[in-house]
């Protein structure tokens, strides 16, 4: 499915009000610095019942985001060197496109990942020091979906989220709105004070294949069930997660399809956790920033028939990611740099092959009320990292989105694998109704 579209303006917002002096210069803490470099995409397609009048839109989108851009203000900055973002007001690319090939439904009823990067203000491929961009999509239904690309060096997943969440809440400003506006934290550079990055030169950006699956969220469920009763979880004796569950699930079929290329090759399972709740107390959502930590476990590779063995490894892992561990790692930052320059170049000579897990599940992805409602579908798209999966819920909760960035023979291991088909969400519905439930 080719998408279409055609630039209608382009212009740049910039705060309602002047950043303040000593605000002109935003640091970044280790956390970010560490941050691939990378944009990290975002899409809010929107539906309208009636007439829709796109010119008001525009102007209550524009206007509102150039008012929370007064206390967002990085956003309107420049990334610079890996160290700071220069807050002086340059902007944010905004342009408007009109999506000239298909209907709203049509797009997200079959999506394709590779042509909704159409719909996204900067190619992903190209990372430039601009920290924020945004274009407006208008179909010939009169449907709407409003397109973000956002820098990961100053963003985490809930740092984008929680910023959306504030510019809708800034739109609609009526008695009904519930939504209030809650400033930004920006103490993560004092938490994590940034270091000198020299010789950390990140993990390169590979040719890869991106695609979407929707798994049925009651065969999670009992897939979740059966590793419980298959394993003994040591020191809580809590249940895995859903997403624990389908991460170990999906790790086994990722191992156990590729080739052993050489025998000294490590094989490395990595989940990517929210540090905010790790802290006592309990850091507020609202902090901006990176503030995730990624734990890593070796499980033994299976043999024979596949085990259960990585989702009680990976918990261990995260359990051990406690309030004292962040005190620690706030200190020994060293340990954990040294430790990722190794596993880089480890990466690159090929002696480490890793899947990376990141899961949004439970962030606020469908509290982006303009006044219009909530979005139909909120997309990830895809990034441009490898070996990575990335889950989030869908809008009803009965399913959870995964966004797979594998080489294409990985892929196509999944695809033709029988149990990783049978976890997939059954066309059911009216696709009229429910426009994703082809998925």
């Amino acid at each position: 499915m080719k998408i279409e579209v055609e630039v209608i303006t382009k212009e740049t917002i910039k705060p309602s009000s002047p950043t303040p002096h000593h605000l002109h210069h935003h640091q970044l803490s280790f956390l970010d610095q560490l941050a691939p470099h990378a944009y990290v995409p975002f899409l809010y397609f929107y539906e309208f019942n009636g007439s829709t009048n796109i010119h008001q839109i525009s102007n209550l989108l524009k206007t509102s985001l150039s008012k929370v851009l007064t206390q967002y203000y990085p956003f309107a900055g420049r990334v610079r060197n890996n160290l700071f973002v220069h807050c002086q007001d340059q902007g944010i690319p905004f342009s408007e496109v009109k999506v000239k090939t298909h209907l709203l439904s049509d797009v997200i009823t079959n999506p394709c990942l590779s042509e909704l990067h159409k719909l996204l203000p900067f190619k992903l491929d190209e990372v430039t020091e601009t920290a924020l961009g945004v274009q407006l999509n208008v179909f010939e239904c009169g449907g709407i979906a409003v397109g973000l690309c956002i820098s990961h060096r100053i963003a985490d997943g809930l740092s984008c989220f929680t910023f959306v969440n504030n510019w809708a809440a800034a739109s609609n400003c009526g008695p009904g709105n519930k939504n209030s506006i809650v400033g930004p934290d920006f103490s993560a550079a004092s938490i994590f004070p940034p270091r000198n990055m020299d010789g950390y030169l990140g993990f390169p950006i590979t040719k890869i294949k991106t695609k979407m699956f929707v798994f049925d969220v009651s065969k999670v469920e009992a897939l979740r069930s059966r590793y419980e009763q298959s394993i003994k979880v040591s020191k809580t004796q809590k249940r895995p997660s859903k997403v624990e569950a389908l991460s170990a699930f999906l790790w086994d079929i990722f191992v156990l399809s590729r080739p052993r290329e050489r025998a000294q090759t490590l094989y490395a399972v990595v989940y990517i956790m929210d540090l905010r709740s790790r802290f006592k107390p309990p850091l507020p959502q609202h902090t901006f920033g990176n503030y995730y930590r990624a734990a890593m476990a070796t499980p033994t590779l299976p043999t024979g028939e596949k085990h259960h063995g990585s989702v009680r490894q990976v918990m261990e892992e995260i359990e051990k990611i406690d309030n004292n561990y962040m005190r620690k790692f706030q200190d020994g930052y060293q340990e954990h740099l040294d430790f990722m320059k190794k596993r880089t170049e480890k990466a690159a000579k090929g002696e480490l092959v890793t899947l990376t897990f990141s899961s949004v599940c439970k962030f606020p992805v469908y509290d982006a009320d303009f006044g219009w409602g909530r979005p139909t579908w909120v997309s990830m798209t895809a990034m441009r990292i490898s070996n990575q999966i990335v889950f989030m819920d869908t809008r009803n909760g009965d399913g959870i989105e995964s966004y797979f960035s594998l080489k294409k023979e990985d892929m196509d291991k999944f695809e033709h694998n029988k149990e990783f088909m049978a976890l997939l969400r059954s066309p059911i519905g009216n696709v009229k109704e429910n426009p994703l439930a082809r998925l």
